[in-house]
């Protein structure tokens, strides 16, 4: 009987889904790639569900205090994670009391975001050729930006030092933001930013862009040679952004937030918004997330043990 009754309950919970607020937990800082897509999708989400929908950040250590927080949560569907590449690299650089693979359930991939190689004016350099050739007879190693270890932008900058056969420090920052800041002001030479982030800046004087690592060139960047065009096809990446619900939520839940989502996404205002940041809309089926992530999990391992970056 006490079987019947939890089940029962449980029940009831699930078909009354959602009669509370939903926090979206982002385990990334605020004003950056995450946190403005997290901000955009929040306000269509409470729309679509009939409940307020709250962005929490949870930041630290590239995602994984936000990660790990939300491996514990509990899975009723109100609590999501909107993770992004992080959430398939921790697990090559830290003992984790959990496995990515199996606490995180994809819902679907939102967008991708191209990435653009930009570098500080004051190097005087105006294409890749010439940086390569900077940074070969640098007395010392130049510095490059990234924000935090395993990072796509550490994996692209690492995978760009070893097929140039160039040298650079990587110095972490907190959030994508500051890599920017830093980049302009001139206290690292080199970074891999999102391509809407550069093409902002482009005008000012203050840096080059030099090449985009997506597959195909970029809106935002018509004139930009992809990575592969400039001959280090090694360094073809993306960001990505994806919704997660932890293991043991309710499969009709998990189903009901991905009709939502890529609803939202597939939206031609929210599309053409999204576009105009810089980014690539997706809005894939979980299984299709789902395989996307296992993939990705595994390629990064390899990239990480590869350049030694992991612990």
């Amino acid at each position: 009987m006490i079987f019947h009754y939890h089940f029962a309950d449980a029940q009831a919970q699930v078909n009354s889904y959602p009669n509370r607020p939903i926090t979206i937990m982002i385990p990334m800082g605020t004003g950056g790639t995450s946190d403005s897509l997290g901000r955009t999708i929040s306000p269509l989400l409470s729309e679509k569900l009939g409940q307020p929908v709250i962005v929490e950040n949870r930041a630290g250590a590239n995602g994984l205090i936000g990660e790990e927080y939300f491996s514990k949560v509990k899975p009723d569907g109100y609590t999501i994670m909107l993770g992004s590449g992080s959430a398939s690299m921790n697990l090559w650089l830290h003992s984790l009391s959990y496995d990515p693979r199996k606490s995180f359930v994809p819902v679907t991939m939102m967008t991708t975001l191209p990435m653009a190689l930009i570098v500080n004016n004051k190097l005087g350099v105006q294409s890749m050729k010439e940086f390569i050739d900077y940074a070969k007879k640098a007395p010392v190693p130049i510095n490059y930006g990234h924000w935090g270890e395993g990072s796509v932008a550490q994996l692209a900058a690492e995978a760009l030092k070893t097929e140039a056969g160039i040298d650079m420090n990587g110095i972490p920052y907190k959030a994508s933001p500051q890599v920017l800041n830093d980049t302009i002001g001139g206290q690292v030479e080199v970074s891999f930013v999102g391509t809407m982030a550069a093409a902002q800046h482009i005008n000012g004087g203050k840096i080059q862009v030099l090449g985009v690592t997506p597959p195909t060139r970029t809106m935002v960047l018509p004139n930009t040679p992809t990575m592969t065009e400039l001959g280090y096809p090694k360094v073809e990446t993306e960001a990505w952004f994806g919704f997660f619900v932890p293991q043991g939520t309710p499969e009709n839940i998990k189903n009901m937030l991905s009709k939502a989502l890529i609803n939202i996404v597939q939206q031609s205002d929210i599309k053409a918004k999204l576009e105009s940041q810089g980014f690539r809309v997706v809005g894939n089926t979980p299984d299709q997330f789902s395989k996307f992530y296992l993939s990705d999990i595994e390629k990064n391992g390899r990239a990480i043990k590869s350049m030694s970056l992991n612990k």
